[in-house]
């Protein structure tokens, strides 16, 4: 028996179930839960003690209300020093975790393949998971937006939203970015373990920089309507789909070893 068996509920009466995709999400499902919830409490944390730090200091604390500008900084001006911080590190910390952690589980498929899982319930599993993670960051996200524009209107002043309709739109869009993230990281990680390295190189090298470019030069009005069509609040949504479905392809192509 492996690790990945003694430490799991992928056990053999688990891989002789019909469902068997639960019992990977289960697996996986914890693990990426973990590493979101310590992203972001560490960036709690941090944020907490700098402003300790601040405070105990006699320093101006300013939060930063622009969700442009994200990061944390020290001013030393005539009327003292001021620390500026932004809440909205602790999503930007939660989208990171959950990419990094969209690589990681891709990148165990081999050994979860050769403990006994299929590839459908893997790949299954897998998307069931970052669609979970996507909803964590936007969770996380919505809270911050509500501390920092103190209720809902200050929420909606912050994402610069007329209204519940153009809300639905800001959510609609942030989920189809964020979940766009998670499956082009986990596809290009598949990509890189079912077929040596220089062919993830050349996708990757096609599909970001020759084929704009060819578009651009070649063709320019289908380069303006590509680039209108990326700024429509549901392009990311329609996207991932085709994306998702290529990553499905190739999990199901994935060799054990």
């Amino acid at each position: 028996m492996t690790a990945v068996q003694a430490q799991s509920p992928l056990t053999r009466d688990s891989l002789a179930r019909p469902r068997q995709w639960t019992s990977m999400t289960r697996l996986l499902l914890p693990d990426a839960a973990r590493s979101l919830l310590i992203a972001t409490v560490v960036m709690l944390a941090l944020l907490a003690t700098t402003t300790l730090f601040a405070w105990w200091r006699g320093w101006e604390l300013v939060t930063m209300t622009d969700t442009d500008v994200i990061g944390v900084e020290v001013a030393a001006g005539k009327d003292g020093v001021t620390l500026v911080a932004s809440l909205f590190l602790m999503p930007v910390a939660a989208g990171v975790a959950a990419v990094v952690m969209a690589i990681v589980l891709a990148a165990r498929t081999r050994v979860f393949l050769a403990a006994g899982a299929t590839r459908r319930s893997l790949a299954t599993a897998h998307l069931v998971t970052l669609l979970v993670m996507m909803l964590y960051v936007l969770a996380v996200t919505a809270v911050v937006l509500l501390v920092v524009g103190r209720g809902t209107d200050g929420a909606l002043d912050l994402v610069i939203a007329g209204g519940g309709a153009d809300a639905v739109l800001l959510v609609a869009a942030a989920a189809g970015s964020v979940l766009m993230a998670l499956v082009g990281a986990s596809l290009i990680t598949a990509i890189f373990l079912r077929w040596p390295w220089w062919v993830g190189v050349g996708a990757l090298a096609v599909v970001i920089v020759l084929l704009p470019a060819v578009v651009e030069v070649a063709w320019p009005a289908l380069a303006d309507t590509v680039g209108r069509l990326m700024d429509w609040w549901g392009f990311n949504l329609v996207a991932v789909v085709p994306t998702a479905a290529i990553y499905w392809l190739v999990m199901r192509r994935m060799p054990v070893r």
